[in-house]
């Protein structure tokens, strides 16, 4: 789409209609277009309407939360909607808030606030109205507050981190000389102590020794962001307005993940819950499998990354809760609102047993959290966590998942070469930076 179609800084609902077909998502909104109409949205001052993307487990734990809310607050009557995860879900939102007439509460991933329009689509959260629920700043990890703050003001309140995680096969590492005496794996720092490492494992159970898929343009991505920021290299300037990759260390990166595949460290197209289940090694994914694995009865532990390039870094994201934009936002309905979110984040530790790192440092430090396994042994994730850029393109089911994830996926097969593949992410950088975001510009336009 060429820019002059696109829609001006803080579109219309017309405007937005236009953007976001442009981009090809329209289409999947017919089924589900109802749930915004004025009437499903009207409700008294404390009925309050939750939107999110909540499924399976997730979503299991979530309506357990809902429900015990409802229970010690029968004055608040809330309403919540499951949408279809990904982009469909987004636009939804944004159609919403454009519109002024959306849900009282959504959660939002961290990595898509910058693209969200802040100001426009979205509104302040209340830090005042928190503090009298007894939520504060000082509450949260310093770097996942900064990144829900934007011109001074909060558009999320963190509910969660969900790391890249390094998950291990006991019964593969112990034979392997690769556990400590309390039985979690031993530091592997650098890449040379963790190729010996997978070899160890090799020679155990006769088969390639790590699961990670390179045929997954969003699972390279996600790898790239956690080893690159280990370089302590940034990938866009802190207004997400300007290229900041540093090529060799990028290419550094990249000529790693391509010799995990290239020696059969990986092979790419795994099922990563059997291959582990069926005695594999390690897997390098999203700590959402904890419950996969835990279902199968694996004896098994999971850590952060391993220090491969100098700093401790591992990719993350985070799950943050939303105030979507509605004319006239105040009175009880809001101050109801406010009151669920902070609910939310303080009883968060039925929420960790889903495989989440709790935002709320409180729960991060209950006892019952440090007693999960294995959910308290990545919890230092939440120090390291490596987020995507402050761009409208990136966070969860975004456009640079998509448009630089096929090039490290390239890279990484060994299409084409760890400098080629740089190149290739730069000019897909530029092409994403020349393009205007479908939902308008926020409040730091």
């Amino acid at each position: 789409m060429s820019q002059r179609s696109l829609p001006p800084p803080g579109p219309s609902r017309r405007g937005l209609l236009r953007g976001v077909a442009g981009l090809g998502a329209l289409a999947a909104l017919g089924s589900t277009a109802a749930c915004g109409s004025a009437a499903s949205l009207a409700g008294g001052e404390n009925r309050i309407q939750f939107w999110n993307l909540f499924s399976g487990g997730d979503g299991a734990n979530m309506r357990g939360m809902l429900d015990r809310f409802r229970a010690e607050f029968p004055g608040i009557q809330v309403e919540d909607t499951t949408l279809a995860w990904g982009d469909r879900y987004y636009t939804k939102l944004a159609m919403a808030g454009a519109g002024g007439r959306a849900p009282e509460v959504g959660v939002l991933h961290l990595g898509r606030l910058a693209g969200f329009a802040p100001g426009r689509l979205l509104d302040p959260i209340d830090t005042g109205l928190l503090a009298e629920q007894g939520v504060r700043q000082e509450d949260f990890n310093a770097t996942l507050w900064d990144r829900a703050t934007i011109d001074g003001q909060l558009y999320g309140l963190p509910l969660d981190i969900h790391p890249s995680t390094f998950y291990y096969n006991r019964a593969a590492c112990e034979p392997a000389g690769l556990l400590d005496g309390d039985g979690r794996l031993v530091e592997l720092t650098g890449t040379e102590a963790f190729l010996d490492a997978l070899d160890a494992v090799r020679e155990v159970i006769g088969q390639s020794p790590l699961g990670w898929n390179a045929l997954m343009p969003g699972e390279c991505w996600w790898t790239f962001v956690g080893l690159y920021a280990q370089t302590g290299g940034t990938i866009l300037s802190d207004d997400g307005a300007e290229i900041t990759l540093d090529d060799d260390r990028a290419e550094e990166v990249l000529a790693f993940m391509a010799r995990l595949v290239a020696e059969e460290y990986a092979v790419p197209g795994q099922d990563l819950v059997g291959y582990l289940v069926n005695g594999g090694g390690f897997v390098l994914f999203g700590n959402w499998l904890v419950v996969d694995f835990q279902m199968a009865g694996l004896d098994f532990g999971a850590r952060p990354y391993p220090t491969l390039f100098g700093q401790p870094a591992t990719q993350a994201e985070s799950h943050i809760l939303v105030l979507p934009h509605q004319e006239g936002r105040g009175g009880g309905a809001n101050e109801a609102a406010h009151t669920l979110i902070s609910w939310l984040v303080k009883n968060s530790l039925s929420w960790a047993e889903a495989s989440h790192v709790p935002a709320y440092l409180p729960v991060l430090q209950d006892p019952e959290y440090l007693a999960m396994e294995p959910q308290s042994e990545y919890r230092g994730a939440m120090d390291i966590a490596a987020f995507d850029p402050p761009a409208w393109f990136c966070g969860t089911s975004s456009r640079v998942q998509a448009d630089v994830g096929v090039y490290l996926s390239a890279a990484a097969m060994g299409s084409v070469t760890p400098a080629e593949g740089v190149a290739n992410i730069r000019s897909a950088l530029r092409d994403l930076l020349d393009t205007r975001n479908p939902f308008g510009e926020g409040i730091s336009s």
